[in-house]
C-alpha cells in the first residue's frame, strides 16, 4: 500500500488579478493580426479570479532572451521547490536525512545537473538518495509523478519518497508571439511549486494510492508542447484540446474502471488537473457527470490559475485540508499533457 503523508505548496508573493492581465493583453495584442476584442472573453471564461506570478505584469511586456529567462527559471524553481519540499518534510514529521527517493517534475526550463541534484544539498538530503527527474510532461507531470511514487512505494514500503513539482510558466510568455495560442496561455498560466511525501507506512485521514494507467494517443504530438525560439519557449496549444478530451477520454476512463472491476457509480471523488474551465467542462461531458464533481479542481483554478504540473497537488491538498470524506471512498486523480497523453490514478480515502 502507498499513502500520501503530506502535501505542501509554495507560490510567489506577487498576485495578479485576471482583469489586470486582460488589460495587459489588450495592449500587447493591439497592433497584431489577431482580432483581440473578439478573443478577450477568454479571460472571463477561464473562471480565474487571480493567480500568483513571479514578476510585476509590466515585466512581461518586454522581450527577453532565452538565456535570461532560463536563468530566472533556475533561480526561482530552486527557491520555490526548496520551500515546498521543506514544508512537506516538516508536515510529515520527517528529517531531510530520512528521505530515500526524490522525484522532481518540471517542464518550464532546462538545467543540468537536474533540479533534484541541486536540491539534495540545499535540503540536506542523504548523498545516497535515489533520484528521478521527470522532464517534459507539462500539465500531466504531477499525476504521472504520483503514479510513479505509488509504484515505488509498493516496491519499497519502508522508504520515504519526496515528490516535488515546480513550474515557472509565466516566464515563458513571449510578447512577440501574437498567435491565439499565446493569448490563451496568457489567460491561464501562473507559477508555483508543490511537494508531497509518499510512503508505504499507513496514514489515517489521508489517501492511499492504489493503481494507475497511462495513455498516449496516436498521431497527437502537435496538440500540446513547446517550440524553442530565440526569445524563449513558444507554447503549442491546439484549439481542439477540449474536443479531444470529450471524444477520447471516456474510453480510457471506462477501460481503466473495467480492468480494475470498479463500477462507475462507486467513484466518489474526481481530483483532476484543471487545465482550464473548458477542460473541466470536457471532462464532465466525457464522463457524463456534473461539473460539481470537480469542485476542488475549479476552486484551485479560480484562485491559482494553471501552474501546470503542481496544480493537481494543490487540488489534492485542498481536498485533504477540507477532510470532507470518510474512510474507504474511491476516487481518481487525472491530468492531460503533451504527447497527447494522460494518467489516471485510483485512490482510496483512509
Amino acid at each position: 500500500m502507498s499513502y500520501i503523508h503530506s502535501v505542501a505548496r509554495e507560490v510567489p508573493s506577487n498576485t495578479v488579478k485576471q482583469e489586470e492581465v486582460k488589460e495587459f493583453a489588450k495592449a500587447i495584442f493591439k497592433n497584431s493580426n489577431l482580432e483581440i476584442e473578439k478573443y478577450l472573453p477568454v479571460f472571463e471564461n477561464s473562471k480565474i479570479k487571480s493567480r500568483p506570478v513571479l514578476k510585476d505584469i509590466s515585466w512581461y511586456g518586454e522581450t527577453k532572451s532565452f538565456k535570461e529567462k532560463n536563468e530566472l527559471f533556475v533561480t526561482h524553481a530552486i527557491e520555490m521547490a526548496k520551500a515546498s519540499a521543506q514544508l512537506a518534510i516538516e508536515k510529515a514529521n520527517l528529517l531531510p536525512s530520512e528521505i530515500d527517493i526524490i522525484i522532481v517534475v518540471t517542464s518550464s526550463g532546462f538545467i543540468t545537473p537536474t533540479l533534484d541534484a541541486q536540491l539534495i544539498d540545499l535540503l540536506g538530503l542523504s548523498t545516497d538518495v535515489k533520484r528521478i527527474p521527470i522532464i517534459g510532461l507539462g500539465c500531466a507531470g504531477g499525476a504521472n509523478s504520483i503514479a510513479r511514487a505509488g509504484e515505488l512505494s509498493q516496491l519499497y514500503p519502508n522508504k520515504n519518497i519526496l515528490v516535488i513539482t515546480v513550474e515557472t510558466c509565466t516566464l515563458t510568455f513571449r510578447p512577440s508571439d501574437k498567435r491565439k495560442s499565446n493569448l490563451i496561455a496568457l489567460s491561464l498560466f501562473s507559477d508555483g511549486s508543490s511537494s508531497m511525501i509518499v510512503s508505504g507506512k499507513e496514514k489515517k485521514n489521508s489517501i492511499s494510492i492504489k493503481t494507475n494507467a497511462s495513455r498516449k494517443w496516436r498521431n497527437s504530438l502537435n496538440v500540446m508542447g513547446w517550440e524553442i525560439e530565440m526569445d524563449g519557449l513558444q507554447v503549442v496549444f491546439d484549439k481542439s484540446i477540449p474536443g479531444l478530451i470529450a471524444q477520447n477520454f471516456r474510453e480510457f476512463y471506462m477501460k481503466f474502471l473495467t480492468e480494475n472491476k470498479i463500477e462507475k457509480s462507486k467513484v466518489k471523488h474526481h481530483l483532476f488537473h484543471p487545465g482550464g474551465a473548458k477542460v473541466i467542462e470536457a471532462f464532465a461531458k466525457a464522463l457524463e457527470i456534473g461539473e460539481d464533481n470537480f469542485y476542488y479542481s475549479m476552486k484551485i483554478l479560480q484562485e491559482y490559475g494553471n501552474i501546470s504540473s503542481p496544480t493537481i497537488f494543490f487540488v489534492i491538498d485542498e481536498f485533504l485540508n477540507d477532510q470532507k470524506f470518510s474512510g474507504g471512498e474511491l476516487g481518481l486523480f487525472s491530468a492531460m499533457g503533451p504527447g497527447f497523453s494522460s494518467d489516471i490514478i485510483l485512490f482510496e480515502t483512509t
